[in-house]
């Protein structure tokens, strides 16, 4: 599955849910999705967070191969509100039912850094 295809798939899904994909690229080795969120306050909420990983996830029976992925978060003013990261090896633990849920979130919500 290549980045188009990957972002058109993602942006089906995540719109209605307020997250707007506005880049996606995969540089050496790691998918870096860029995207605004209409939830209102401050900082990254945790809850899209998990849509994102959740979609990408879907998207292993589809053929993605899980990576790392880096995610940065904008609201819709343009205004960064920090970063994300998961690491591939918790993507494909989580695929092989090697890593629970709530353990894949929690790496990944310890990961947030907000600006």
């Amino acid at each position: 599955m290549d980045d188009e295809d990957l972002r058109e798939r993602l942006e089906q899904r995540l719109m209605s849910h307020g997250v707007y994909v506005t880049d996606l690229e995969t540089d050496d080795g790691t998918l870096r999705i860029d995207y605004e969120t209409a939830t209102p306050g401050d900082g990254i909420p945790h809850r899209e967070v998990g849509r994102v990983l959740n979609r990408l996830l879907a998207l292993c029976d589809d053929g993605w191969d899980p990576t790392d992925v880096a995610g940065t978060v904008s609201d819709i003013d343009g205004n960064r509100l920090g970063t994300w990261r998961a690491d591939g090896e918790w993507l494909v633990a989580h695929d092989r039912g090697e890593l629970s849920d709530v353990d894949l979130s929690q790496r990944v919500l310890d990961t947030i850094e907000e600006t």
